[in-house]
């Protein structure tokens, strides 16, 4: 779920989500040259764009932590197992209450 804003909105208490996302990144730097003042072209650079799974954990609406995990055209068993390992980390982040802080007498 999303607000207005795009920020993820829920349920409160534990929960994750997981999802298809395209990530850009950047292989090349962009450049400009040394005597630009702003208004001059920009060498875009290279870029590279490919697909991953997104795994979001969220405590009472806020995100706690997300990982990205690349998905390749052919992933290989190793892929495979790292994905399992992380949706399988995230499922126990998500059934399991945060320890609660004691104060001693």
């Amino acid at each position: 779920m999303s607000d207005a804003e795009g920020g993820a909105t829920g349920p409160t208490g534990r929960w994750v989500s997981v999802r298809l996302q395209r990530r850009q990144v950047w292989v090349d730097e962009p450049a400009c040259a040394d005597d630009c003042t702003g208004d001059c072209p920009v060498d875009p650079g290279l870029t590279m764009s490919y697909d991953g799974i997104a795994i979001s954990n969220y405590a009472d609406g806020e995100l706690v932590s997300e990982r990205w995990i690349p998905l390749g055209a052919e992933p290989s068993e190793e892929d495979d197992e790292v994905l399992i390992e992380q949706l399988r980390a995230a499922m126990l982040w998500q059934s399991h209450p945060p320890p609660q802080s004691t104060t001693g007498d």
